[in-house]
């Protein structure tokens, strides 16, 4: 199984579901693809970098606590976070760093705001080789 993600529609928000073979790219690429819904940015080097060390009550917790600290971070910072990486990840807790340009740069093209990831419908499955998740957006 590859990693990738694809919207879905949900009454008056919109449905995101991502899957990766581990964990870890689970979560980061959760990040990514959160971003990539409000923003397309071309690649380049990243000009800003935050490292986050999160708690959550359970992994479903803790990815939504995840994803919300992105949009918090990108919004403060005036970022668009286009690599995200998670290690020493465990069911309650996960250090990661984000990385991307600054918000406006040449060739960004904006797309919608994302207000928050609910836990509303949230569905979070860490099964070896195959871990997915399914969350609503609120848009």
């Amino acid at each position: 199984m590859d990693e990738g993600h694809h919207t879905f529609d949900h009454t008056g928000d919109l449905g995101l579901e991502v899957w990766a073979r581990t964990p870890e790219r689970l979560y980061a690429h959760a990040a990514e693809a959160l971003m990539s819904q409000i923003v397309e940015a071309p690649p380049g080097e990243p000009e800003l970098q935050v490292r986050l060390s999160l708690t959550g009550d359970d992994p479903g917790d803790l990815l939504v606590h995840w994803l919300n600290t992105a949009l918090l971070e990108a919004e403060v910072r005036g970022a668009v976070w286009t690599r995200a990486a998670v290690r020493g990840l465990t069911p309650r807790s996960l250090e990661g760093t984000l990385e991307g340009p600054k918000r406006g740069a040449p060739g960004q093209v904006m797309l919608r705001e994302v207000k928050a990831v609910s836990h509303h419908g949230l569905e979070v499955d860490l099964g070896p080789g195959a871990c997915r998740c399914r969350l609503v957006l609120d848009i």
